[in-house]
């Protein structure tokens, strides 16, 4: 009798359709999956394998279209097979490819993928009591669905078996696990999250995206230092890596704002226009940060045509979205470049539009937008000489903070008022 399918072929296809035309591809960065190794003679499950490589973190619809056929090759092992833990456990880490918070709401059929990826990965430790990844897998999963507590509770439970794990699946098998409960405990800016981090580096010292976690984590803990050490390796790590993902550019942004930092201004925008280069689409938050850049080095000329050049990209980007840049990560990117231009009234505008449209419990990469928008509005009403109403920003900031636990966000938006009252 043949398993059942999550979702059949066409309605896959018609999933991946709508991502592609909704969203445009998916680009996100990931918990990193425990990936199984081929098992000789079975043919259907090392096709799915090959499929799963490389489409895996590709983002892009051929990528998709190759996770596709990872799923039917796992499905058709299963059917053929339906007593080895490591075919469920491969299409249930497939499945969650085309799951993400950042997508919400999610469509039915992703509803369904993930009820689904689920029970592969019972049904992985219902077959073998020992398959301890697939405690991380449903880790994986809950983290993509949005359940960080959830997630963060599963890989307590896989890491219990640390041991067992390195033993049979290797130390950078522990490194992706570590990674993604960091990443999990990152998604709540919590500090916790470089404890994690640090262990995933100890474990893999080349994962460039613990290495990049890392380093924006302590920046955003202010130990700056740390971060551009850390940074320096991350670039080193992506600069080695043969297939890059879309986000990888990131590190070079992160490294530019510890260059800023310790005032080496001139690095700082070398690594900016490395980072335009790298980039996939024109992120405005490279141009934002080179304009700043050269007010810093007392290029006024130069330093207002980056913001006017940021406005101008971000009011593209309105029109036409980018996957990688939701719509209210662009009004705040615009809102910061118009505060640059002293256009405090429209600044305000697109910081308002941040605090209605950004997810009240949801980050995007690292960034607690809700707050973002508080926080940016009170500084420019700092700016325009309200320091009342520029408290009450800042505290409407902390005051959500502190209820989600975000504790990144409450030491800066802190650091900030304490400085600025």
């Amino acid at each position: 009798m043949q398993s059942p399918l999550r979702i059949n072929q066409i309605g896959l296809s018609l999933l991946c359709v709508s991502l592609h035309k909704k969203k445009g591809m998916m680009a996100m960065c990931v918990p990193i999956s425990v990936t199984t190794q081929e098992i000789e003679g079975e043919t259907l499950y090392n096709q799915g394998l090959f499929y799963y490589q490389v489409g895996n973190n590709t983002f892009t619809p051929e990528g998709m279209a190759a996770l596709q056929e990872a799923l039917a090759a796992f499905s058709k092992a299963i059917d053929d097979k339906p007593d080895v833990a490591d075919f469920y456990y491969m299409r249930g880490v497939t499945s969650i490819q085309f799951i993400h918070f950042y997508y919400r709401p999610l469509t039915e059929e992703q509803e369904k993928m993930f009820d689904e990826a689920l029970k592969d990965f019972e049904r992985a430790l219902k077959l073998s009591e020992s398959f301890f990844i697939a405690y991380a897998g449903i880790g994986n999963a809950c983290d993509r669905y949005g359940s960080f507590d959830k997630a963060i509770k599963c890989y307590d439970k896989a890491l219990e078996c640390e041991g067992e794990i390195e033993k049979k699946w290797g130390k950078k098998a522990l490194a992706a696990i570590y990674f993604s409960r960091g990443r999990a405990y990152h998604r709540t800016l919590k500090y916790r999250s470089i404890q994690d981090y640090e262990m995933a580096v100890e474990y893999d010292p080349h994962l460039s995206n613990a290495l990049m976690h890392l380093a924006t984590a302590y920046l955003q803990a202010g130990r700056w230092e740390d971060a551009a050490a850390m940074a320096d390796r991350a670039v080193q790590a992506i600069e080695d890596k043969e297939k890059k993902a879309p986000w990888d550019y990131r590190a070079l942004l992160t490294r530019a704002k510890c260059q800023a930092n310790f005032q080496n201004y001139k690095g700082c925008a070398d690594d900016l226009n490395r980072a335009l280069e790298m980039a996939p689409f024109t992120d405005p938050d490279l141009l934002l940060l080179l304009g700043q850049a050269f007010r810093a080095m007392g290029n006024e000329g130069e330093a207002g045509e980056y913001f006017k050049r940021t406005v101008k990209t971000c009011s593209g980007l309105l029109e036409q979205p980018h996957q990688m840049k939701p719509v209210y990560t662009v009004y705040n990117t615009r809102g910061q470049a118009l505060m640059e231009l002293h256009q405090y009234p429209e600044s305000i505008k697109d910081f308002e539009r941040v605090v209605a449209l950004a997810p009240e419990h949801y980050p995007h990469a690292h960034t607690h937008y809700k707050t973002e928008g508080l926080k940016n509005l009170g500084l420019c009403y700092l700016k325009v000489g309200d320091k009342s109403k520029a408290g009450e920003f800042f505290q409407k900031a902390v005051a959500m903070a502190e209820e989600q636990g975000l504790e990144f966000v409450k030491r800066e938006i802190n650091e900030i008022y304490s400085v600025k009252k």
